[in-house]
């Protein structure tokens, strides 16, 4: 007899896959969950699974705490992931051997091969096929290595292999693919970084393969000092091992494998450079991506304060919500105790306008933006009107905005996604001032351009502004920071956005019908549009620290790649039509119209990025902007070709049926 272990989060899309495969052959089945919320407990109980939560702490952790803790009877144990299904030929060979008596058995354990699926295809090649993973095993035998990702089991010899594979794939699509290798890229630069500090090499673990020795000596010691690593595992994948037979998904599964390592390789040449902190928090899964870290501040910038270690749960007065939509919510009970933390009097460096004298209203849309909202507030003190907009924010956004006196008020997505966050606001606010200025919470003011907005809505205008326009608005330039560094080229710099403006005469457009992109609250590619004619020009400069690292990049751009896609598949405009001989705005549309039709697409970008845009004068930050431009390029057209064939969670897979013949001596231990 066997038990099978189990462990999940929202893994609703994939475990009736995996649980119906294992019924009527299995004694006991467990999975052990943190915390999903999509449903996964009840459909794992549904097939009789016994359900187990544990909080999570780390992918081996967490397998070695159900080893050590289930009520394990069988003489077998089997672990499988949600996403993996056991074929009927490879249950006959299983059962054959735990049938028999288990003193009878030689072997202590046995290796499973899998066979990946990517959009819908199996991937017979790409160095992927045969993958031997060691999942069978006498019960109290096997342990997991203390190791972030990628783990391996340790069992002593003698181990067996079994050559009917099992099947990998993954249904929530190319979105949680993305993320997922964005999260595996951060914990495997830490745990090289950390073995390069300790002096440790974890590649000398006993009893894993011969195979994931030499990978993890080449992952620490060589890929990362070769130039062009994507292009070298590219190169292997698809050419070495006949990735090019397995068509247009063994293309583009060569190409997102490449590119996982250049994050890697990447992320770990951060935290050598001190870039990104080793003691920073580590993306979890719970989430698709989370940000390593706080936004690096550069001089004369002061670094946020380290939040305080207080409970998270929402008191009654942050969830309970006025009946009238235009006034802001009820204080939190906990901003009161955060204003000795947040300081609000002390102001930032450089000179500023005074504390409320300027008749500006300020709009900052936030969710879960506690690392940001106090100094991106800090620098805004100025204006006599601060609102925030939040979107149930579950982390201290709502206590810490209101502990600077900003009104807080309670934003949700209607049925449809419309409207928007910033539409929604400006229609429902009961603003005090007729300008109103909008800035993300990443975003920091900087003193010249507040002095401008000063002499603009007390119509004292300045020498230096550029064409007024028709007066009721007016484009902001903004310095992207990326790796610690302001990129002055890569195409994002100068960066202009009609960000001031007479709140009656100026709405973002609406780009085709869909809603919520999953964004964040930036509206993408949506511009303001005021009804009086066109926005002029400011000199002054602000700060976006949108990209603190490169797992928040990925993270941002994964999702804003599915915009991208739909885009693309419908070929929809806003207001803002595309035009070569508009403003900036239409000439941008025009472009991306025509060149979405060329081939080579990525690197093309990458070209334009890099040479016409001179990214190369930003050094290496804009040598990787400019791969990731590339890259970004790449994602979108991946997902609109996913778009096109099929709902990625409703694939056409084979059945448990299917055989598959392979070699039963390991060649890859992934």
């Amino acid at each position: 007899m066997i038990d099978v272990m189990i462990i999940t989060y929202n893994e609703a899309i994939n475990l009736p896959h995996c649980l119906s495969a294992l019924q009527g052959w299995t004694n006991k089945i467990f999975v052990v969950d943190s915390d999903s919320t999509d449903g996964t407990q009840d459909i794992a109980r549904s097939y009789g699974a016994e359900v187990i939560h544990h909080n999570w702490p780390g992918y081996a952790k967490q397998k070695n705490w159900g080893l050590a803790n289930l009520p394990l009877t069988s003489p077998w144990t089997f672990i499988i992931d949600a996403d993996e299904v056991i074929t009927n030929r490879l249950r006959t060979q299983i059962t054959q051997i735990t049938s028999k008596p288990v003193d009878s058995v030689v072997e202590n354990g046995f290796f499973i091969n899998r066979l990946t699926y990517f959009l819908n295809k199996p991937i017979h090649h790409c160095g992927y096929f045969p993958s031997w993973n060691l999942r069978l095993f006498k019960r109290g035998l096997g342990v997991y290595e203390d190791r972030e990702v990628h783990e391996h089991i340790i069992i002593d010899n003698p181990l067996g292999y079994i050559s009917e594979p099992m099947l990998h794939n993954d249904r929530r699509g190319l979105e949680h693919f993305i993320a997922k290798h964005n999260r595996y890229s951060t914990l495997e630069a830490r745990s090289i970084y950390r073995d390069i500090v300790t002096h440790s090499d974890i590649s000398l673990t006993p009893n894993i393969s011969a195979q994931t020795r030499r990978n993890r000596w080449m992952k620490r010691h060589l890929i990362p000092h070769i130039p062009g690593t994507p292009l070298w595992r590219f190169f292997y994948m698809y050419v070495l091992r006949m990735g090019i037979l397995d068509g247009r998904a063994g293309y583009e599964f060569c190409k997102f494998i490449s590119m996982y390592d250049y994050m890697v390789s990447v992320k770990l040449k951060a935290l050598k450079r001190g870039v990104t902190s080793p003691s920073a928090q580590v993306p979890t899964h719970s989430s698709l991506a989370q940000p390593e870290g706080s936004p690096p501040r550069t001089e004369p910038l002061q670094a946020p304060q380290p939040l305080p270690q207080i409970k998270q749960t929402p008191s009654p007065e942050s969830v309970s919500v006025d009946s009238d939509p235009s006034r802001p919510m009820p204080r939190d009970s906990r901003a009161d105790a955060m204003v000795h933390l947040t300081q609000p009097d002390r102001p930032p460096v450089g000179q500023w306008p005074s504390r409320g004298s300027v008749p500006v209203s300020v709009l900052i849309p936030v969710k879960n933006e506690e690392r940001n909202i106090v100094e991106c507030l800090r620098h805004v003190m100025w204006a006599s009107e601060i609102v925030v907009v939040d979107s149930h924010s579950t982390d201290l956004t709502v206590p810490l905005a209101q502990s600077m006196g900003a009104d807080v008020y309670c934003f949700t997505y209607s049925s449809n996604g419309w409207p928007k966050k910033k539409n929604w606001a400006l229609d429902t606010v009961r603003w005090k001032n007729e300008w109103v200025l909008i800035l993300d919470a990443d975003e920091i003011m900087m003193p010249k351009l507040a002095e401008e907005i000063r002499r603009v809505v007390v119509n004292q205008p300045s020498e230096n502004r550029r064409k007024d326009g028709c007066g009721d608005g007016y484009w902001l330039n903004r310095r992207f920071m990326f790796m610690g560094t302001w990129i002055k080229g890569c195409g994002y710099y100068p960066s202009y956005n009609i960000r001031l403006f007479r709140h009656r005469v100026g709405r973002y457009e609406r780009i085709g019908a869909l809603g919520d992109t999953s964004s964040g609250d930036n509206e993408v590619h949506e511009h303001i549009v005021l009804t009086t004619g066109q926005a002029g020009y400011l000199e002054g400069d602000f700060l976006h620290y949108a990209y603190p690292n490169l797992a928040t990049w990925i993270d941002k751009h994964n999702r804003y790649s599915n915009w991208e896609a739909y885009v693309m598949g419908e070929d929809r405009l806003g207001s803002v039509q595309a035009s070569i001989l508009g403003g900036p705005i239409e000439r941008r549309r025009w472009i991306k119209k025509v060149v979405r039709h060329l081939p080579f697409r990525p690197t093309l970008r990458f070209l334009y990025s890099y040479i016409l845009k001179r990214g190369f004068l930003d050094g290496y930050s804009g040598y990787v902007m400019s791969r990731l431009m590339g890259w970004y390029e790449f994602i979108s057209i991946a997902k609109y070709h996913e778009m096109k064939k099929c709902d990625s969670r409703t694939p056409n897979l084979p059945s448990t049926q299917m055989s598959v013949t392979t070699s039963v001596k390991p060649d890859a231990g992934k």
